[in-house]
């Protein structure tokens, strides 16, 4: 009796295992694809079409990024970061193409940067400045918009900005409409 009871638990809590996982699955939508290549274009500069052959090939938007990001700061093509994961886990990749994790870290910092230049026209020696004090890319860009329509400067503007307090507060206590921190 103590076995089949025993047996019995068990089997339903394999169920509930696999039915919570397939209800959390069904809960996602799949990328858009045409939304998640033209995100990646914009960010990374890549061809479309051969970032819609990996996409379509079943790698996940997130993991395409990461080939992105690692093709960025490696100075590699794409195809030669893609060839490298499909045999490697990403440690031995990064090690393959010189990427320390300082190295990583520069190469995304540089993304950022110049993705701030040149989709919102930011200067990048500023943006990078404000990075490398440990500020996330959208605060900067933020806090530079929203320096544009008052007197404060932006290491004032990012001292504000806190975990709490939203952006659109900020603006508003700076007499502001909230939506001066997006232009």
């Amino acid at each position: 009796m103590k076995k089949l009871t025993l047996i019995l638990c068990l089997t339903l809590c394999g169920l509930f295992v696999i039915s919570g996982a397939t209800a959390s699955a069904a809960g996602k939508k799949p990328m858009d694809r045409e939304k998640a290549i033209t995100g990646l274009y914009n960010s990374f500069l890549f061809n479309k079409e051969e970032l819609g052959k990996y996409f379509d090939s079943g790698i996940s938007y997130m993991e395409l990024k990461k080939l992105c990001l690692h093709a960025y700061a490696a100075k590699k093509p794409l195809a030669e970061v893609a060839a490298l994961r499909e045999r490697y886990v990403w440690t031995r990749v990064d090690y393959l193409l010189g990427l320390t994790p300082e190295k990583l870290a520069k190469g995304e910092l540089e993304y950022k940067a110049d993705r701030l230049q040149r989709l919102f026209g930011l200067d990048k020696k500023l943006t990078t400045k404000y990075m490398k004090l440990g500020y996330a890319s959208h605060q900067v860009k933020r806090a530079i918009f929203i320096s544009r329509h008052c007197d404060k400067s932006v290491e004032e503007l990012l001292a504000m900005k806190t975990r709490q307090q939203k952006w659109g507060d900020i603006c508003e206590q700076l007499g502001l409409p909230r939506d001066a921190c997006m232009k």
